[in-house]
């Protein structure tokens, strides 16, 4: 991941909050550690939901999946 880390750097570096919704995304897609996988995601869901970006209820919906969010909203 040494490439998608330097562009995560960088994407934090200019606060480019959209950029990081969709690095955090795909640092999800490429881990195959189950933790990782849900860290980076929720990284993601978190930026997503502070730009309002459209990749948020599908990230949630992959939170939920992997048991990192609760399925119904409290």
């Amino acid at each position: 991941m040494g490439d998608l880390d330097q562009r995560l750097l960088a994407a934090h570096a200019k606060g480019d909050i959209t950029a990081l919704v969709a690095l955090y995304a795909e640092a999800a897609d490429q881990t195959s550690d189950r933790d990782a996988e849900k860290f980076y995601l929720t990284q993601a869901y978190i930026y997503a939901l502070d730009c309002g970006d459209d990749a948020a209820p599908a990230l949630r919906a992959r939170l939920v999946r992997l048991g990192a969010e609760p399925a119904s909203a409290v």
